[in-house]
């Protein structure tokens, strides 16, 4: 009780007790805040899976506030709806235009934002002016800002009979500002409400702050065949451990924390447990020799094939390799 954990999805004890059990460490990672949904509906109806609800409540991280979570303007897990108040309460559009004429959307194929409308409330000087110019209004650009694009305005001149498209600095510069001045307001907006500030940081925690790193924890494992003068440290088991059940690994050890032992012991237990057949390591050339001294001081009756400078020779080489596919090497 507490190292193995049985999962809702596999039923009960009483109707499949040999299957859907998984480790402590494996279980409480993850989607935990998902897990603790999936726990506590089983609970309601069988009191066995009251453990999980209590492991997983212990593990669920802590939940941002307003203050931790950043939002700009495009953030794509905030509604159209939000969007939409945020626009009309910035500029104070019209009531009559706000139920039909001018909307958000947002194309979920395309994940592409369109303003419906953008040219309907010309006569608002919120949108020509104080968020937007004569030449492009607040509308236009905060439809651009939704789709993260850059705002140029080019002015069209005539040289030699031929049409020129020549960028207007102070134009594009001054219409910069104005999307500046929109994203500002939007984050000074966005938390005011404490209705709207609740509803979007728990949405926020259920869909980024939701998964637990899994801690591999191997001091379980049981080394057959490891030379019983050496210990592995805690750190080195749990190394092994993640070799074996994390699928991939990256041993970010310092230098002389035991990188060599840990691989090795991961090597022959995976081999031992039926998970390889040998193990590969590529070292540097210089490295091979004392490689292969460690491998054996760690499983004194290790059978390795360990590449000499003679191997690598061009005519040695395809023999070599025939030795790899065809011995019957731990690694």
């Amino acid at each position: 009780k507490g190292l193995i954990f049985k999962t809702p999805q596999s039923g009960t004890i009483s109707e499949n007790s040999d299957t859907g059990w998984q480790t402590a460490d494996e279980y409480l990672s993850g989607n935990v805040r998902m897990k603790l949904e999936q726990a506590q509906k089983m609970a309601e109806q069988y009191p066995e899976f009251e453990s999980n609800v209590t492991a997983l409540e212990k593990v669920q991280p802590k939940d941002l506030e307003a203050s931790e979570i950043e939002v700009r303007i495009a953030t794509s897990w905030i509604e159209p709806e939000y969007y939409k108040q945020f626009l009309f309460e910035l500029l104070e559009t019209p009531m009559y235009y706000r139920y039909s004429d001018i909307d958000v959307m947002r194309s979920v194929t395309t994940n592409t934002w369109n303003v419906k409308g953008k040219s309907v409330d010309s006569g608002n000087t919120h949108a020509t002016v104080t968020y937007g110019t004569a030449r492009i209004n607040a509308y236009t650009i905060f439809e651009k800002t939704l789709n993260q694009q850059d705002i140029k305005i080019y002015d069209t001149k005539i040289e030699d009979d031929v049409e020129k498209k020549v960028l207007n600095v102070k134009e594009t510069t001054i219409v910069q500002q104005k999307q500046e001045a929109m994203e500002q307001a939007f984050q000074e907006w966005i938390w005011k409400d404490p209705q709207r500030r609740r509803i979007l940081c728990e949405k926020y925690n259920r869909i980024f702050n939701s998964t637990v790193p899994r801690k591999y924890d191997g001091s379980h494992i049981t080394f057959v065949g490891m030379n019983p003068e050496i210990t592995l440290q805690p750190h080195q088991k749990n190394g092994v451990a993640r070799v074996l059940y994390g699928k991939n690994a990256l041993l970010a050890y310092c230098v002389g924390s035991g990188k060599t032992y840990t691989m090795a012991a991961a090597a022959m237990e995976s081999k031992r447990l039926g998970l390889c057949q040998k193990s590969m390591f590529v070292v540097p050339n210089h490295l091979t020799e004392q490689w292969g001294r460690e491998f054996l001081q760690l499983y004194t009756g290790a059978n390795i094939l360990v590449a000499t400078k003679k191997d690598f020779e061009p005519l040695n080489r395809k023999k070599f390799c025939s030795r790899i596919a065809t011995g019957e090497f731990d690694a």
